[in-house]
C-alpha cells in the first residue's frame, strides 16, 4: 500500500490532459468523472491521515469540480439511454441539439473552469499526499464508507426516491474504487462493481424521466418516460435485491475481512 498516494497523485495529474481533449469530448468527460469519483473514494481512506480538515477541503472541492462536469456527461447519457429504448427520430432530435447547446458551453466556458480549479487541487496535493495512508487510516476509511453506504440503503429501501438511490449509488461506487485501488480479489470487488452499474442505469433513466416530464405534451416523450420508468424499476428491484446480500454484515466485520484479503492485518 505504499504507493496509494502516489498511484492517486497521478490519476489526479492526468485530468488536465483528459479534459483538454478534443477528439472524443463526451469520452473525455465521462473518463474525467470517473477519474474525480476514485480520487474521492482516495480520501475517504486517508481521512485519518490527512485530517478532517483537508479531507473535507479536498473533498468539496473534487465534488465541485464534478458537478461542472455533470450537465455536460448527461445530456450524452439520455442520448444514448433513450435509443436504447427505442425512442424516435424526433424525441432524439430534441435530445441531441440540447446536447449541442450544452457542449457549446462546456467549449466556451466550463472547460477553462474546470482545468482551473484541477490545477489548484494538484497544487494542494503536491503537499497533502507525502505518503500514502496507514493500515489504521485506510480500515477506519472502509469502515465509515460501508457503514455509509448501509444507512443509504435502508434509507433507499424504506423511501425509494431518486434522490435516496442517488446517494446510495455514490457510496457503492467509493467502495468498488476503493477495493480496487486495494487490489481486492476480483470475487470481493464484482459484487459491488454490478450492483455500481445497475445504480449507475437506475440514475440514467431517472435522468431521462425527469427531462421527458418536463414535456409533458410531447407524445414521443411521453412515450419514453413510459418505457424509461419500466426499466427504471427493473434496475432498482435488482438493486435491492444485491443490496440486502452485500450490505448484511456489521462495519466493523466487513472492514475484518477486506483488511485480510488485502494483507492489511
Amino acid at each position: 500500500m505504499n504507493d496509494l498516494a502516489t498511484v492517486e497523485l497521478e490519476r489526479l495529474e492526468s485530468l488536465p490532459a483528459l479534459i483538454a481533449a478534443t477528439d472524443d469530448i463526451d469520452d473525455a468527460v465521462h473518463r474525467a468523472r470517473t477519474g474525480i469519483k476514485r480520487l474521492r473514494a482516495y480520501l475517504r481512506l486517508a481521512r485519518r491521515s490527512i485530517g478532517t480538515n483537508t479531507y473535507r477541503t479536498e473533498n468539496a472541492a473534487l465534488r465541485d469540480t464534478a458537478r461542472l462536469l455533470a450537465p455536460a456527461r448527461d445530456a450524452f447519457v439520455v442520448i444514448e439511454t433513450a435509443r436504447d429504448l427505442g425512442a424516435d427520430d424526433a424525441t432524439l432530435a430534441v435530445l441531441i441539439a440540447e446536447h449541442a447547446r450544452i457542449m457549446d458551453g462546456f467549449e466556451r466556458t466550463t472547460r477553462t473552469d474546470v482545468l482551473d480549479r484541477i490545477g489548484a487541487i494538484i497544487t494542494r496535493w503536491q503537499y497533502v499526499m507525502r505518503q500514502s495512508p496507514g493500515p489504521k487510516s485506510i480500515g477506519s476509511g472502509l469502515e465509515r464508507t460501508y457503514r455509509k453506504g448501509q444507512i443509504e440503503f435502508e434509507t433507499a429501501r424504506s423511501a425509494p426516491t431518486a434522490v435516496a438511490f442517488h446517494r446510495w449509488r455514490r457510496r457503492v461506487k467509493y467502495l468498488r474504487y476503493q477495493l480496487e485501488a486495494l487490489h481486492a480479489p476480483e470475487a470481493v470487488v464484482m459484487p459491488f462493481r454490478t450492483l455500481g452499474n445497475d445504480l449507475g442505469s437506475e440514475h440514467d433513466q431517472t435522468v431521462l424521466i425527469e427531462l421527458a416530464e418536463k414535456r409533458p405534451r410531447d407524445p414521443g416523450f411521453t412515450a419514453i418516460a413510459a418505457r424509461s420508468r419500466r426499466a427504471r424499476d427493473g434496475y432498482r428491484s435488482r438493486a435491492m435485491d444485491d443490496g440486502n446480500e452485500i450490505f448484511s454484515h456489521q462495519p466493523e466485520s466487513f472492514r475484518h475481512t477486506i483488511e485480510a484479503a488485502v494483507g492489511l492485518r
